[in-house]
């Protein structure tokens, strides 16, 4: 009894050891916001009631002076063009006028044109409309007088980027960015930063992108399909695009820096950005990032294009056959085991790929989805290629996607067919896409925009593969929320200081009333020690050296892309006042008083969460029953050990989860019987 008892204290003071330095210790967050609150604008409407303050009630001197319009143009030396020009910009903020140049400018022969009710000077000069003039070379902040009237200051500044002009239906963005469901086409002009063209032409679609980004943004974020695939940037040929406003992010660099990261650690597919400056009608627009959007295609997501091949066998276009639903009432309608295709009337032989699919959120899955099924766990899986899916193809990758899930939240790994997790799921690429939602401590994580593919038996290795990482401006400490699972695990996202991604629940647990297991795949996993054991490795060896570098030394690498885009980010500010401090955040508290500031608070995160991760996951990484660190398992660890257990004064373990060699979770006379088996196996 006495020996029970004993055993007893020790496994209970370990179970407190672990409480405070493993996987679930966890503080009170603050504030959190609602992550269903940003998805229920499918009207396009705003949510007005959270978004940026408003300019306070200072006087506007300056706000109505006799200029009707003032344009410059001649921004792209040695070319003519009817999109190159733009209208100077009033600012609230600063009761002042704006030029915004793009790189491409010669300030030393611009053109200015303005309609004024008298002469309009700036700095005491006479400007002569419609003609080239040198003045705005000459200084970057000028009185303006019209008539011998102050009129207030104009304020030059001037972008090193590349940039994108353009003219839609309407003439700039503004019908759109009112109105998100309106049909809108453009013609574009996009120049790199050393003047040469990058494409010219038009855009038969241009429209909104994004949810919360959208929702959220005063800066919005678009979509863009050309007519024919094109090589923008060197990115390679597609025909859609992206361009993201960052408008959330006053790093801007939030979706950048995960891109940088992912592809360090040598994900199967990434997608390429570059950052441009878009004026639209003549109205400058800001800063925006120009993304690759994810999709099969030979510079993406480079897997045999199954659509492609059934629209081949059929001769009416797909999206024009019925949708049927099973398991559900409607296609809204969010129930385990449903799941929706289209009555297609020819397949073709080989079914088995390419498919292209995203985790969703449950109260997404109606409107984002076209094809698409539930599992009988709850994740809601919407098919993104092929947009248009046959019956036979549903229920082949629903099933398969099914097996797999039976494999992960059985006891032993093995489904019912006798088959392990391992063999439906490359677990490699698994850990790397659960990595990069960890460690950004994404609010999305694994419920949406979490994309997985799998490639036809006849081309690829017939597995899930996880990739590639998209949308993480409400990363990195950007949105303060917490994430539960039905097993009591919980993270919160605006800590570094514990695991957020690995307790996520699926989509619907608690939320739609389903009874949805509770607890991601990844969350299921996790519960594995050998599966924990390879995301450390797989975290020192191909993320952990790469967060060094963007973090760390006199010239962090995250610094570097800061200033690479600070002329332009600083140009986007004035414009948009998208920083300044906490209080101009739509969320959270993420802004400095400058872009650099808000770029280092970003780093100043990630290099508390690598410090943090690398002592959580560092010991993993070492040899078994090594409790004393010294890199070989022998006598001295045994002894060690034994000390431990029988709390003798001033013993350690310097890697205390080397010595749970019965993989419980627990420190305790098993774990000591074991270690001496093994020793003596190994003498």
């Amino acid at each position: 009894m006495k020996l029970k008892t004993r055993l007893l204290s020790i496994a209970l003071s370990v179970t407190a050891l672990f409480a405070q330095c493993g996987l679930n210790a966890f503080a009170e967050s603050p504030l959190t916001f609602e992550r269903t609150e940003d998805i229920i604008y499918t009207d396009g409407t705003a949510a007005e009631s959270i978004m940026r303050p408003k300019v306070g009630e200072a006087e506007l001197k300056y706000s109505d002076i006799p200029v009707s319009s003032f344009q410059v143009g001649n921004l792209l030396p040695d070319r003519e063009s009817d999109k190159e020009y733009t209208d100077w910009w009033y600012s609230e903020w600063d009761d002042c006028r704006y030029v915004f140049l793009p790189s491409t400018a010669d300030r030393s022969d611009l053109v200015i044109t303005y309609s004024a009710d008298g002469s309009l000077c700036l700095n005491g000069q006479e400007i002569s409309t419609g003609e080239s003039t040198d003045i705005l070379g000459s200084a970057d902040t000028f009185d303006i007088t019209v008539g011998g009237k102050d009129c207030g200051r104009l304020k030059i500044m001037q972008s090193n980027l590349g940039c994108i002009f353009l003219t839609t239906t309407h003439g700039n963005t503004d019908a759109l960015d009112s109105v998100r469901f309106i049909d809108e086409s453009a013609d574009a002009l996009m120049i790199n930063a050393d003047g040469g063209t990058e494409y010219e032409g038009p855009i038969p679609k241009f429209s909104a992108h994004g949810n919360s980004s959208w929702d959220y943004s005063k800066k919005k974020p678009y979509n863009i399909k050309l007519p024919q695939k094109e090589n923008l940037y060197g990115m390679g040929k597609a025909k859609k695009w992206a361009l993201l406003s960052n408008y959330l992010d006053h790093s801007m660099l939030r979706n950048k820096l995960t891109e940088e990261m992912c592809r360090a650690a040598g994900m199967e597919y990434v997608m390429d950005s570059v950052f441009v400056d878009l004026y639209a009608g003549g109205s400058y627009r800001g800063t925006y990032q120009l993304y690759e959007r994810v999709q099969i295609q030979k510079n993406r997501v480079n897997i045999r294009d199954l659509e492609e091949v059934t629209e081949d066998l059929n001769s009416d276009d797909l999206e024009s056959c019925p949708q049927v639903v099973v398991g559900a009432a409607n296609a809204n309608e969010y129930m385990e085991n449903s799941y929706k295709y289209y009555d297609i009337p020819n397949d073709p032989e080989d079914i088995t790929g390419g498919y292209l699919m995203q985790f969703q959120l449950w109260n997404r899955y109606g409107f984002k989805c076209k094809s698409a099924f539930i599992t009988s766990r709850g994740q809601a899986v919407g098919i993104e290629g092929p947009e248009y899916a046959s019956k036979a193809q549903v229920e082949y990758i629903r099933g398969f996607v099914q097996d797999a899930e039976d494999a992960i939240y059985s006891d032993t790994g093995f489904n019912s067919k006798g088959k392990h997790y391992s063999d439906y799921i490359d677990v490699d690429s698994l850990i790397a896409a659960y990595l990069v939602q960890e460690i950004s401590m994404n609010i999305d994580g694994t419920q949406t925009s979490f994309y997985l593919w799998k490639d036809s038996d006849l081309k690829g290795d017939g597995k899930l593969h996880f990739s590639p990482a998209w949308d993480f401006d409400l990363s990195y400490n950007n949105f303060i929320t917490s994430r539960f699972n039905s097993d009591g695990k919980i993270g919160y996202s605006s800590r570094y200081d514990n695991l957020f991604a690995a307790y996520f629940p699926i989509s619907g647990y608690d939320v739609s009333g389903r009874p949805t297991v509770g607890v991601s795949w990844v969350g299921q996993l996790f519960k594995d020690a050998g599966f924990t054991r390879q995301v450390a490795e797989v975290y020192s060896q191909r993320f952990e050296p790469f967060l060094r570098s963007l973090t760390e030394g006199e010239e962090p690498y995250l610094m570097k892309m800061a200033e690479d885009i600070c002329p332009s980010a600083e140009m986007s500010n004035a414009r948009w006042h998208t920083y300044g401090g906490s209080k101009y955040c739509v969320f959270g508290g993420s802004s400095g008083a400058t872009f650099i500031e808000s770029a280092d608070i970003v780093r100043k995160f990630i290099l508390n969460r690598n410090n943090w991760l690398t002592e959580l996951w560092e010991p993993y990484t070492h040899l078994k029953g090594d409790v004393n660190a010294d890199d070989k398992f022998d006598i001295a660890d045994v002894v060690l050990f034994q000390k431990w257990l029988l709390k003798s004064k001033d013993t350690k373990l310097p890697l205390w989860q080397a010595a749970d060699i019965y993989d419980d979770g627990q420190l305790d006379i098993f774990d000591l019987t074991l270690m001496k088996k093994e020793l003596i196996r190994l003498s």
